[in-house]
């Protein structure tokens, strides 16, 4: 990360002032517009700031949310009020509040009204779940469910000699069942809901899509991407969760969030949903969001440019102030395997870059150049711009890609900590290409600490990142992938109070350890959002 010399100049002005005056010249710093108090202050801590490795610091103030001092002058203490929450640190770690570049915040609302698959693992737990949930929901038109095992329904499908569908069947024939498995890419369907879907043997696999099918050309129930899911799932009764459901499952993300010390996310959604859009606006009038939310709306392979005006029309209609749609997702492969007609992501690409949007692909194989290619299209298209296009997921890139990405500026944005986790990480940094670490969540949880120890122990020792790296992925490259580095990402006067606690200085920390840190206290906008009950 490079480090503008305005912001440091200004930082160090701010640090030397407060550190080598008296409480008046402090005062003079910390109240511009002549408030004798301040709202927060936490003191005697080891203040990792963000902005330079060499800048050590033991105390933050807080104002209206606003940070207005760090530093190590006690003497800011002389603006403790009645109502100043004083938060004695005793050495503790202070840190910027973690940023997840991509993590599925809107699918907690799968965790509250979905049932969870996960924890059976035979054909008849599967079966007697179904059936549970269908005799406790007397009145549910559709059942959904997520986790299953592909692997285990097909080996039993093959044991029995039947088709996937035909053993839900066994369980739930009169409703349409809809399971998605955790990576969401794979959905196993009952006969019910092939029917009300009206898709059968002469139904064409979608682009980008698979339907799985007999050597009939009879569908299995199985299918795999999002175009061939959409197939099933846009022709449920509900294929959307409601406005009230959406509302509850931001409400319990959120706790989620502050307990792992998470203070913004991106939010690529895999499918239209407006009701998610609606919740947000709900709850931030309202005051109601503590997670900094960018939202990345989701581009359908098979519309191209047509859908780019719809995409206006809801950044205009949705803003908050703890929310924006400044981004597009765009789902490049699947399995490898490309999606989009090289053409028509091109031209897409070119169009949202146009208009300002942030574009966001995923890539695991062929996707990788197909986006850059689509990338080097758009520059040409429009001219360079401060565009911050990013790919996700990238498990390995060729040196030539390497350079690609560092030619078009192109942020990565790996999951060092999950099973789907980057197999390279320093390669990254060497080449000084933005990395933005993220958990990818639901597919893996998102504890950010997990993801610093992944990146610090990759397998391949020439991958490994230091510690310094890590924070900054999940931090201040972070804000920088959301365009909010003026905002977050690094704790300086001017900046929002975003803070994580920890309960240890990380630096002190075997790499092998990190994980094991637990989070004392998040703070987000200046308001404490979690604190560790065995730290209370």
């Amino acid at each position: 990360m490079v480090i503008k010399k305005s912001v440091i100049t200004v930082f160090l002005f701010v640090l030397l002032s407060a550190a080598f005056t008296g409480a008046a010249s402090a005062k003079n710093v910390l109240t511009p517009n002549g408030n004798d108090t301040v709202d927060m202050i936490l003191k005697n801590g080891a203040v990792y700031t963000g902005t330079d490795k060499n800048q050590p610091a033991k105390t933050v103030a807080v104002r209206n949310g606003e940070i207005v001092y760090v530093g190590n002058n006690n003497s800011v203490m002389s603006l403790k009020g009645p109502d100043t929450k004083i938060v004695d640190l005793q050495g503790k770690m202070v840190l910027p509040g973690f940023i997840d570049s991509h993590n599925h915040a809107y699918l907690k609302a799968e965790e509250l009204y979905w049932l969870n698959l996960t924890p059976y693992s035979t054909i008849e737990e599967y079966g007697q779940a179904m059936q549970d949930y269908v005799e406790q929901h007397p009145d549910i038109e559709q059942l959904r469910a997520v986790g299953w095992n592909e692997t285990m329904v097909k080996e039993e499908a093959d044991k029995q000699g039947v088709l996937p569908k035909e053993l839900i069947d066994q369980y739930v024939e009169d409703l349409p069942v809809v399971a998605i498995s955790n990576g969401h890419h794979d959905l196993w369907v009952n006969s019910k809901a092939l029917e009300i879907a009206e898709v059968d043997k002469d139904t064409p696999d979608p682009q980008g899509g698979i339907i799985e099918r007999t050597e009939s050309g009879e569908p299995t129930g199985v299918l795999h991407e999002f175009s061939a899911q959409n197939l099933i799932i846009n022709a449920l009764p509900q294929p959307d969760f409601t406005l009230e459901e959406y509302k509850e499952a931001i409400t319990a993300f959120q706790e989620m969030a502050a307990e792992r010390g998470v203070t913004s996310v991106f939010v690529p959604v895999h499918y239209p949903t407006e009701p998610y859009l609606q919740a947000l606006q709900e709850l931030d009038d309202a005051d109601k969001l503590t997670v900094q939310y960018d939202i990345g709306l989701w581009a359908d392979e098979t519309k191209g440019v047509e859908q780019v005006e719809t995409f206006n029309e809801m950044r205009d209609t949705y803003d908050g102030d703890m929310f924006t749609i400044d981004s597009i997702k765009i789902f490049g492969d699947g399995d490898g395997t490309l999606v989009w007609e090289q053409d028509m992501l091109e031209e897409t690409v070119a169009a949202l870059d146009k208009e300002d949007f942030r574009v966001y692909v995923h890539a695991f194989g062929d996707g990788i150049d197909a986006a850059l290619d689509a990338f080097a299209y758009a520059a040409e298209q429009n001219g360079t711009r401060d565009a911050r296009h990013a790919l996700t997921h990238i498990p390995y890139l060729s040196e030539d890609q390497l350079q690609r990405f560092q030619d078009l500026n192109i942020t990565a944005v790996p999951q060092p900590g999950s099973r789907w986790g980057t197999d390279i990480m320093q390669s990254y940094i060497g080449m000084d290409i933005p990395v933005a670490s993220s958990s990818d969540y639901p597919v893996s949880d998102f504890w950010p600490l997990v993801g610093v120890e992944g990146g610090m122990t990759r397998p391949d020792a020439d991958e490994q990142a230091s510690l310094e790296d890590m924070l900054q992925s999940y931090t201040i490259n972070g804000a920088e992938a959301l365009f909010i580095e003026d905002e977050t990402g690094s704790i300086e006067v001017g900046k929002r109070a975003d803070f994580v606690i920890l309960e240890k200085n990380l630096f002190d920390v075997p790499a092998d350890k990190i994980s094991d840190t637990k989070t004392v206290m998040t703070i987000s906008n200046g308001k404490i959002v979690y604190t560790n009950p065995a730290f209370d």
